[in-house]
C-alpha cells in the first residue's frame, strides 16, 4: 500500500510503500532502493546522483501513538519531511 508519494523536484520522487505484513519499501523515481521488514517501523538510507553531485537520504518510518505511520525524511541531514 502507498503511504506516501513526496514529488521534491520535477526530476525527483520518493514513493514510501508499507504492507500489513510489516514489508516496507522506499523507491527513488519508481526505482527500489530500500526495503525491510519491521512492524514498528525501520530506517532507510540510500544515496542517489543529483545534478552532479552525491545526495544522501534517510527515510525513517515509525508507528505512532499506534494508529498511524509516521515518515520523516532527510536529505543531506537536512529536514525534508516530518510527520
Amino acid at each position: 500500500m502507498n503511504v506516501l508519494t513526496l514529488n521534491l523536484s520535477d526530476q525527483v520522487r520518493i514513493e514510501v510503500d508499507n504492507s500489513f505484513t510489516g514489508q516496507e519499501t522506499i523507491k527513488y523515481n519508481g526505482e527500489i532502493v530500500s526495503e525491510k521488514k519491521s512492524l514498528l517501523g525501520e530506517n532507510h538510507r540510500f544515496e542517489r546522483e543529483e545534478n552532479g553531485e552525491i545526495a544522501q537520504y534517510e527515510v525513517r518510518i515509525s508507528i505512532k501513538h499506534l494508529t498511524r505511520v509516521g515518515i520523516d525524511i532527510y536529505r543531506n541531514n537536512k529536514v525534508v519531511l516530518l510527520s
